[in-house]
Protein backbone atom coordinates (compact mmCIF):
# COMPACT_ATOMS: atom_id res chain seq x y z
CA UNK A 1 0.00 0.00 0.00
CA UNK A 2 1.42 3.44 -0.86
CA UNK A 3 2.76 5.32 2.11
CA UNK A 4 4.79 8.42 2.90
CA UNK A 5 8.47 7.83 2.14
CA UNK A 6 11.08 9.37 4.43
CA UNK A 7 13.96 11.32 2.92
CA UNK A 8 16.99 13.43 3.70
CA UNK A 9 18.27 16.48 1.85
CA UNK A 10 21.70 15.70 0.40
CA UNK A 11 22.34 18.97 -1.47
CA UNK A 12 20.89 22.33 -2.36
CA UNK A 13 22.13 25.25 -4.41
CA UNK A 14 21.71 27.62 -1.48
CA UNK A 15 19.30 29.06 1.07
CA UNK A 16 18.46 32.15 3.06
CA UNK A 17 19.78 32.09 6.61
CA UNK A 18 17.36 30.19 8.84
CA UNK A 19 15.56 28.52 5.92
CA UNK A 20 17.76 25.57 5.00
CA UNK A 21 16.46 22.86 2.69
CA UNK A 22 16.81 20.47 5.64
CA UNK A 23 13.72 22.13 7.10
CA UNK A 24 11.78 20.10 4.50
CA UNK A 25 12.66 16.93 6.42
CA UNK A 26 10.40 17.91 9.34
CA UNK A 27 6.64 18.34 9.02
CA UNK A 28 5.18 20.59 11.70
CA UNK A 29 2.95 23.70 11.77
CA UNK A 30 5.88 25.82 12.97
CA UNK A 31 8.29 24.83 10.18
CA UNK A 32 8.75 27.41 7.43
CA UNK A 33 10.50 25.18 4.88
CA UNK A 34 13.20 26.18 2.38
CA UNK A 35 13.85 29.59 0.85
CA UNK A 36 16.37 30.43 -1.83
CA UNK A 37 19.00 33.10 -1.20
CA UNK A 38 17.96 36.68 -1.84
CA UNK A 39 18.50 37.84 -5.42
CA UNK A 40 19.74 34.36 -6.32
CA UNK A 41 20.59 33.07 -9.77
CA UNK A 42 18.17 30.66 -11.39
CA UNK A 43 17.55 27.82 -11.55
CA UNK A 44 17.84 26.70 -7.93
CA UNK A 45 18.18 23.01 -7.08
CA UNK A 46 17.44 20.59 -4.24
CA UNK A 47 18.37 16.88 -4.22
CA UNK A 48 16.57 14.46 -1.89
CA UNK A 49 17.60 10.92 -1.01
CA UNK A 50 14.77 8.63 -0.04
CA UNK A 51 15.36 6.20 2.81
CA UNK A 52 14.68 3.32 0.48
CA UNK A 53 14.53 2.67 -3.23
CA UNK A 54 10.89 3.11 -4.11
CA UNK A 55 8.30 3.51 -6.81
CA UNK A 56 6.99 7.04 -6.44
CA UNK A 57 3.24 7.29 -6.92
CA UNK A 58 2.56 10.85 -5.85
CA UNK A 59 4.35 14.05 -4.88
CA UNK A 60 2.73 16.75 -2.77
CA UNK A 61 4.28 20.21 -2.79
CA UNK A 62 3.14 23.06 -0.58
CA UNK A 63 4.18 26.34 -2.21
CA UNK A 64 4.86 29.60 -0.41
CA UNK A 65 2.12 32.23 -0.65
CA UNK A 66 4.30 34.76 -2.52
CA UNK A 67 7.82 33.32 -3.01
CA UNK A 68 6.55 31.22 -5.90
CA UNK A 69 8.59 29.49 -8.58
CA UNK A 70 7.08 29.78 -12.04
CA UNK A 71 8.06 26.19 -12.81
CA UNK A 72 9.46 23.19 -10.91
CA UNK A 73 11.17 20.35 -12.78
CA UNK A 74 11.51 16.81 -11.44
CA UNK A 75 14.34 14.34 -12.06
CA UNK A 76 14.90 10.86 -10.64
CA UNK A 77 17.97 8.64 -10.31
CA UNK A 78 19.05 5.32 -8.86
CA UNK A 79 22.37 6.82 -7.71
CA UNK A 80 24.22 10.10 -7.38
CA UNK A 81 27.19 11.28 -9.41
CA UNK A 82 30.47 11.36 -7.49
CA UNK A 83 30.37 15.15 -7.56
CA UNK A 84 27.40 17.44 -8.00
CA UNK A 85 28.14 19.06 -11.34
CA UNK A 86 26.01 20.02 -14.35
CA UNK A 87 27.96 17.81 -16.74
CA UNK A 88 27.07 14.74 -14.69
CA UNK A 89 23.35 15.43 -14.71
CA UNK A 90 22.77 12.54 -17.12
CA UNK A 91 22.48 10.21 -14.15
CA UNK A 92 19.13 11.84 -13.48
CA UNK A 93 16.17 11.09 -15.73
CA UNK A 94 13.83 14.02 -16.33
CA UNK A 95 10.23 13.29 -15.39
CA UNK A 96 8.70 16.62 -16.39
CA UNK A 97 7.59 19.82 -14.70
CA UNK A 98 4.68 21.63 -13.08
CA UNK A 99 3.75 25.28 -13.40
CA UNK A 100 2.67 27.04 -10.23
CA UNK A 101 -0.06 29.66 -9.98
CA UNK A 102 1.12 33.26 -9.53
CA UNK A 103 -1.44 33.56 -6.70
CA UNK A 104 -2.78 36.94 -7.86
CA UNK A 105 -6.38 35.80 -7.40
CA UNK A 106 -5.85 35.21 -3.68
CA UNK A 107 -3.80 38.37 -3.16
CA UNK A 108 -0.80 36.15 -2.30
CA UNK A 109 -2.53 35.02 0.89
CA UNK A 110 -3.15 31.33 0.13
CA UNK A 111 -0.58 28.63 -0.53
CA UNK A 112 -0.98 26.27 -3.47
CA UNK A 113 -0.96 22.57 -2.58
CA UNK A 114 0.14 20.84 -5.78
CA UNK A 115 -0.36 17.08 -6.14
CA UNK A 116 1.68 15.43 -8.90
CA UNK A 117 0.83 11.84 -9.82
CA UNK A 118 3.90 9.92 -10.95
CA UNK A 119 5.00 6.37 -11.71
CA UNK A 120 8.80 6.27 -11.46
CA UNK A 121 11.39 4.15 -9.61
CA UNK A 122 14.54 5.45 -7.93
CA UNK A 123 16.12 6.63 -4.69
CA UNK A 124 17.16 10.20 -5.52
CA UNK A 125 14.77 12.99 -6.48
CA UNK A 126 16.00 16.32 -7.84
CA UNK A 127 13.81 19.42 -7.91
CA UNK A 128 14.79 22.40 -10.06
CA UNK A 129 13.13 25.73 -9.31
CA UNK A 130 12.89 28.31 -12.08
CA UNK A 131 12.46 32.09 -12.00
CA UNK A 132 10.00 33.43 -9.43
CA UNK A 133 6.63 35.00 -10.16
CA UNK A 134 6.91 38.75 -9.61
CA UNK A 135 4.69 40.39 -6.99
CA UNK A 136 4.91 43.31 -4.58
CA UNK A 137 5.62 41.10 -1.57
CA UNK A 138 8.60 39.19 -3.02
CA UNK A 139 11.03 42.08 -2.96
CA UNK A 140 14.15 39.86 -3.05
CA UNK A 141 12.98 37.69 -6.00
CA UNK A 142 13.13 34.46 -4.00
CA UNK A 143 11.49 31.08 -4.44
CA UNK A 144 10.46 28.82 -1.58
CA UNK A 145 8.99 25.43 -0.76
CA UNK A 146 7.12 25.08 2.53
CA UNK A 147 6.83 21.27 2.51
CA UNK A 148 7.04 18.19 0.30
CA UNK A 149 5.65 14.68 0.64
CA UNK A 150 6.88 11.67 -1.34
CA UNK A 151 4.28 8.89 -1.46
CA UNK A 152 4.99 5.48 -2.92
CA UNK A 153 5.83 1.82 -2.46
CA UNK A 154 9.16 0.18 -1.62
CA UNK A 155 10.82 -1.19 -4.76
CA UNK A 156 12.82 -3.69 -2.68
CA UNK A 157 10.86 -5.80 -0.25
CA UNK A 158 13.53 -6.82 2.26
CA UNK A 159 12.41 -5.16 5.50
CA UNK A 160 15.71 -5.99 7.21
CA UNK A 161 17.86 -4.35 4.52
CA UNK A 162 15.54 -1.34 4.30
CA UNK A 163 15.77 -0.77 8.05
CA UNK A 164 19.56 -1.03 8.02
CA UNK A 165 19.94 1.37 5.09
CA UNK A 166 17.52 3.84 6.69
CA UNK A 167 19.47 3.92 9.96
CA UNK A 168 22.78 4.28 8.11
CA UNK A 169 21.39 7.14 6.05
CA UNK A 170 20.10 9.01 9.10
CA UNK A 171 23.38 8.56 10.98
CA UNK A 172 25.42 9.76 8.02
CA UNK A 173 23.52 12.93 7.17
CA UNK A 174 21.99 13.94 10.49
CA UNK A 175 24.19 12.55 13.21
CA UNK A 176 21.00 11.34 14.93
CA UNK A 177 19.57 7.92 15.63
CA UNK A 178 16.21 6.65 14.47
CA UNK A 179 14.61 7.51 17.83
CA UNK A 180 15.30 11.24 17.47
CA UNK A 181 11.94 13.07 17.89
CA UNK A 182 13.01 15.61 15.25
CA UNK A 183 12.48 12.91 12.64
CA UNK A 184 8.90 12.20 13.62
CA UNK A 185 6.46 12.73 10.78
CA UNK A 186 8.90 11.91 7.98
CA UNK A 187 8.16 8.19 7.84
CA UNK A 188 5.34 5.92 6.82
CA UNK A 189 1.76 7.04 7.30
CA UNK A 190 -1.48 6.16 5.58
CA UNK A 191 -2.43 8.07 2.45
CA UNK A 192 -5.74 9.89 2.57
CA UNK A 193 -8.01 9.91 -0.43
CA UNK A 194 -9.79 12.78 -2.12
CA UNK A 195 -6.70 14.91 -2.67
CA UNK A 196 -6.20 15.72 1.01
CA UNK A 197 -2.80 16.65 2.39
CA UNK A 198 -0.74 14.22 4.46
CA UNK A 199 1.35 17.04 5.95
CA UNK A 200 -0.78 17.07 9.07
CA UNK A 201 -2.30 20.32 10.31
CA UNK A 202 -1.52 23.18 7.94
CA UNK A 203 -1.60 26.82 9.00
CA UNK A 204 -3.34 29.29 6.73
CA UNK A 205 -5.45 28.78 3.61
CA UNK A 206 -4.33 26.43 0.84
CA UNK A 207 -5.50 26.04 -2.74
CA UNK A 208 -5.33 22.41 -3.94
CA UNK A 209 -4.48 21.52 -7.53
CA UNK A 210 -3.22 18.39 -9.25
CA UNK A 211 -1.54 17.10 -12.39
CA UNK A 212 -0.81 13.60 -13.64
CA UNK A 213 2.57 12.61 -15.06
CA UNK A 214 3.13 9.43 -17.03
CA UNK A 215 6.76 8.55 -17.62
CA UNK A 216 7.59 6.79 -20.95
CA UNK A 217 8.26 3.12 -20.37
CA UNK A 218 6.20 2.84 -17.20
CA UNK A 219 3.06 0.80 -16.60
CA UNK A 220 0.84 3.78 -17.37
CA UNK A 221 1.92 3.44 -20.99
CA UNK A 222 0.90 6.82 -22.39
CA UNK A 223 0.66 10.50 -21.65
CA UNK A 224 -2.30 11.44 -19.47
CA UNK A 225 -4.00 14.84 -19.47
CA UNK A 226 -2.91 17.54 -17.02
CA UNK A 227 -5.52 19.73 -15.36
CA UNK A 228 -3.86 23.04 -16.10
CA UNK A 229 -4.84 26.35 -17.72
CA UNK A 230 -4.67 26.54 -21.50
CA UNK A 231 -1.33 27.68 -22.93
CA UNK A 232 -0.13 29.01 -26.26
CA UNK A 233 0.20 26.29 -28.88
CA UNK A 234 3.83 27.25 -29.45
CA UNK A 235 4.77 26.89 -25.81
CA UNK A 236 6.06 23.75 -24.16
CA UNK A 237 3.31 22.22 -22.05
CA UNK A 238 3.88 20.40 -18.76
CA UNK A 239 5.37 16.91 -18.96
CA UNK A 240 5.46 16.80 -22.76
CA UNK A 241 9.26 16.76 -22.84
CA UNK A 242 11.10 13.99 -21.02
CA UNK A 243 14.54 12.51 -21.38
CA UNK A 244 14.53 8.86 -22.39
Amino acid sequence: MPHKIGFVVVSSSGHEDGFSARELMIHAPTVSGWRSPRFCQFPQEIVLQMVERCRIRKLQLLAHQYMISSKIEFYISESLPEYFAPYQAERFRRLGYVSLCDNEKTGCKARELKSVYVDAVGQFLKLIFHQNHVNKYNIYNQVALVAINIIGDPADFSDESNTASREKLIDHYLGHNSEDPALEGTYASSVRTGGESTFGELKGPTVPSSVTLSVPGTSLGQWLPCHLPAVDDNEETPFQRCLV
